[in-house]
């Protein structure tokens, strides 16, 4: 091991590290700091009927947030411009008025959730039930709004019942009804993460410098570990490494009249067959649909081509295994790397589409890096993993053919999560490209940092499949030869 070398590399290695952790710190500090909190959307069953002056509807409700900012109002307007006033105030237990704001009936449209500043926020109320009076000025019959109610929560496309306790049951001048107002509390949750923030990465980083410490100290004593590994493999096998990409880059478009055009035109083909069957066929309404569409399809298709390509590394180069000595981790690497950089080329037509639908370039995209470098971990772990059963078992290829067609449907790459039933959420976020694919679309659409949670899959999910692949592919490498 060139220990020059090996030191400039794993120098900019912790370049690397504190570069990320800036950047991520720097994009997503406020997420760090709170999240938008908002309760459960009631799927409407009837309405209370108009509300007119000298009318007093009231409702217990409790807050669900730290910090609660404004309410959304779900009613009726007959199609109407009706104008007045709707007047809202929260109470507490004592009947003291902690919030209150005003809408005018003209910004109402009907059956759609419309949200009602409060004039000042209501604070450190979490968890506490106050009363929502509601009434209005200027309303008379034929010019007022109508409020729906309902008992059952919206979940997708489907509806949960609920069992409304009797004292959350709407009032309509002291008459009590039968169930709970359209409302929504929208607020702020305060989170401790950021505070917890940079000590976890100083100590994470305390950490690797002591374990590349020993194992240097290892090293210089003639033993053999991963960081040793690591360099050599840099220092050493690098040539080699960008050679068998560049061999399998070729290989993939050899007698190809477009050549690598295709990794432009692959994912946009796809999207758009997708696209007009899913938003006109059936009626997809999923906001900016080409772009949730084609940021699934490029994120899982880097997933399925680096597994499918690198599951046959050790099998496909068995001549070379045979012949001449080189470590045989390099072969399933060098797969994953060629299918890295088709990877990049199709970033390049996802932003042409971010582009074209008007999709803001914000700070977030930025955060893409993070969530790339997770997913080549977990991609590396499934490689590995997958290359070593493929060269004891050969049938590996033919039940990864159903599994992956299996795992793509279980990712929403042209769906959303919403038609999930509730009681099946926790499994399906627990499908690690879910966690990968929501995160990078976070970024993209909503122009925002994921909540810290989503940072926290994406690293557990990587880390525990890289490790588990490498110990596999670590075990079993000595007997590849007796197999091939």
């Amino acid at each position: 091991m060139d220990m020059k070398k090996s030191k400039r590399f794993l120098l900019g290695l912790a370049a690397i590290y504190w570069a990320l952790v800036l950047m991520i710190y720097a994009v997503a500090h406020e997420q760090f700091h709170y999240t938008a909190v908002t309760s459960d959307a009631l799927s409407p069953i009837a309405s209370i009927g108009e509300l007119v002056d000298g009318m007093e509807v009231r409702q217990r409700m409790t807050v669900p947030a730290d910090r609660m900012d404004s309410l959304d109002i779900m009613a009726g307007t007959y199609g109407r411009a009706n104008t007045g006033v709707l007047r809202m105030v929260l109470t507490d237990e004592a009947g003291a008025v902690v919030g209150q704001g005003t809408a005018e009936l003209g910004m109402f449209l009907e059956g759609k959730y419309t949200t009602v500043p409060l004039e000042q926020p209501v604070e450190d109320r979490r968890g506490e039930k106050l009363t929502l009076t509601l009434t209005t000025e200027g309303c008379a019959s034929g010019n007022a709004l109508t409020l729906y109610f309902g008992n059952t929560i919206t979940a997708g496309r489907f509806d949960i019942a609920q069992t409304v306790p009797q004292d959350e049951l709407y009032t309509v001048n002291g008459e009590t009804g039968t169930g709970k107002l359209c409302i929504k509390m929208n607020g702020i949750q305060v989170l401790s993460f950021y505070r917890w923030y940079w000590p976890i990465m100083c100590v994470l980083f305390a950490m690797a410098c002591a374990y590349v410490l020993s194992c240097l100290k290892q090293a210089q004593q003639g033993k053999n570990n991963p960081i040793v590994l690591l360099c050599t493999t840099y220092s050493r096998y690098g040539f080699l490494i960008r050679q068998l990409v560049s061999r399998d880059f070729k290989a993939k478009y050899k007698r190809s009249a477009l050549g690598m055009a295709w990794s432009f035109l692959n994912p946009l083909l796809t999207m758009a067959v997708q696209y007009i069957v899913f938003s006109t066929l059936f009626k997809s309404d999923t906001p900016n649909y080409p772009v949730y569409l084609l940021s699934g399809i490029v994120f899982f298709s880097f997933f399925s081509e680096a597994v499918s390509m690198g599951m046959t590394s050790v099998t496909g180069n068995a001549s070379l295994i045979k012949k001449v000595y080189m470590p045989k981790y390099i072969y399933p690497v060098s797969r994953i790397l060629s299918s890295l950089v088709n990877f990049g080329l199709a970033i390049i037509p996802l932003f042409l589409v971010m582009l074209v639908t008007g999709t803001a370039f914000t700070p977030a995209l930025l955060l893409l890096i993070f969530d790339v470098l997770c997913l080549l971990g977990f991609v590396t772990g499934m490689v590995l993993l997958l290359s070593t059963a493929m060269t004891f078992f050969q049938d590996t290829q033919f039940l990864w053919g159903v599994v992956s067609m299996m795992w793509m449907y279980l990712t929403p790459l042209f769906y959303t999560e919403n038609i999930i039933p509730q009681k099946l959420l926790v499994f399906y976020h627990m499908n690690p490209m879910y966690q990968y694919i929501t995160f990078a679309r976070v970024c993209i659409i909503s122009g925002a940092s994921p909540a810290p949670t989503a940072y926290l899959w994406c690293v557990v999910s990587s880390v525990a499949v890289l490790l588990l692949g490498i110990l596999t592919f670590k075990h079993h490498q000595d007997k590849f030869a007796l197999y091939l």
